[in-house]
């Protein structure tokens, strides 16, 4: 399994920080990566719903469309989602990865403790070859920095 948590401290209440981080088919604008092109949200903005994004990772594989699946929302504290990318030619179902996302708010003073995390466990099949993958293409760097570039935007967006 790997994992990644990034947290900031924002001046602004969770419901502030909340507006943004709930407008999921803003995500593209709010995502520090770079790499999120575009989302369509199928749905309202609760558990079950699902939403695609167009991704485009540079070198490690051509520009596809994620799958995503909203999992938890606990306004204004917690918002959760599954991330499934497509298969790559010759997988199966047992190479599917299913990368969790979230966004955890803890109100404090006049400012508020955000976590964002990311969480992927081992694939049922091929995890040597992803994590040589994730190895090969700093990876997790990559997205760790993107993930501190979000929490920036965020603290823009919310105001704080």
């Amino acid at each position: 399994m790997w994992q990644r948590i990034e947290r900031a401290r924002i001046d602004a209440k969770p419901e502030a920080i909340w507006r943004v981080i709930a407008d999921v088919s803003g995500h593209d604008k709010l995502a520090g990566s770079g790499e999120v092109r575009s989302i369509t949200l199928d749905g309202p903005v609760e558990p079950g719903t699902w939403f695609t994004s167009e991704i485009d990772v540079g070198e490690v594989r051509p520009p596809f469309i994620s799958r995503n699946r909203i999992d938890v929302v606990k306004e204004p504290l917690e918002l959760r989602w599954t991330s499934y990318p497509p298969l790559d030619p010759g997988e199966t179902e047992l190479h599917q990865l299913e990368i969790s996302w979230w966004f955890k708010l803890t109100p404090g003073k006049g400012e508020t403790l955000v976590e964002h995390g990311f969480r992927l466990p081992n694939p049922r099949a091929g995890t040597a070859e992803l994590a040589a993958l994730l190895d090969r293409t700093a990876r997790l760097q990559t997205i760790g920095t993107g993930m501190q570039r979000t929490l920036e935007n965020l603290r823009v967006a919310a105001g704080g």
